[in-house]
């Protein structure tokens, strides 16, 4: 029986992780870096902590984490100014379907509590979350399974009573190591054949999610 859905936001909820990636290129440009593309495959999905310990790791003979992120944070936000934050196709049909039969939503997002509440709020989906999980109030980031794990025991349920949605290949992989009935909905990157082989399922929107909810909990009853 499915009682809790915890989804990703960046790319899974919000249409953002294109702005993201382009955030990145400029700031990767502005300040002559040149591996961008690595960066990006890498640390999306990654909490700041985990990110920053990936360029410390990497790139520190070659740039500064800190100021990278000044300048992504500035292109950032002027396209979200312009912009808005843009919502994925179905999240707010399926936040619905959720919220009226009684399942449990929560968001597992390696964003800050700061900007998730300010994409919350901008969006006016903070009313449907049950439980917010942020990078922030984790100790390990994904691909570790702590910041799902974390969501469903504030939800007071089980893993397996969890269907964890997600578009990137850490989040995949958290969601899987939690014990959760994992869902992809591929944003920028399609899954690879490692990442295919840790689905349940992979759905091309949200609205593909509600069925498999149904066919489960139906055959369960």
């Amino acid at each position: 029986m499915i009682k809790a859905v915890i989804f990703d936001m960046d790319g899974t909820l919000f249409d953002t992780e294109s702005i993201y990636a382009d955030a990145w290129r400029k700031a990767g440009r502005e300040l002559n870096f040149a591996p961008i593309e690595q960066a990006i495959t890498a640390c999306t999905g990654r909490n700041a902590k985990d990110t920053r310990q990936y360029f410390e790791d990497n790139f520190a003979d070659q740039i500064s984490y800190d100021e990278f992120m000044v300048a992504r944070n500035r292109y950032y936000e002027a396209a979200i100014e312009e912009r808005g934050v843009p919502l994925k196709e179905g999240t707010v049909e399926l936040l619905d379907y959720l919220k009226t039969n009684g399942i449990g939503i929560a968001l597992a997002t390696a964003t800050r509590m700061v900007r998730t509440l300010e994409n919350l709020e901008r969006t006016g989906l903070r009313r449907y979350f049950d439980v917010l999980v942020t990078g922030d109030m984790v100790e390990n980031g994904k691909p570790h399974p702590e910041t799902f794990l974390t969501a469903a025991e504030r939800l007071g349920v089980l893993p397996c009573e969890c269907i964890g949605v997600e578009d990137s290949f850490n989040g995949v992989r958290a969601i899987r190591a939690a014990g959760m009935f994992t869902v992809m909905v591929p944003d920028t990157v399609p899954p690879t054949p490692e990442i295919e082989a840790l689905l349940d399922a992979k759905c091309a929107s949200l609205h593909e999610i509600r069925p498999i909810i149904e066919k489960i909990n139906h055959s369960q009853i």
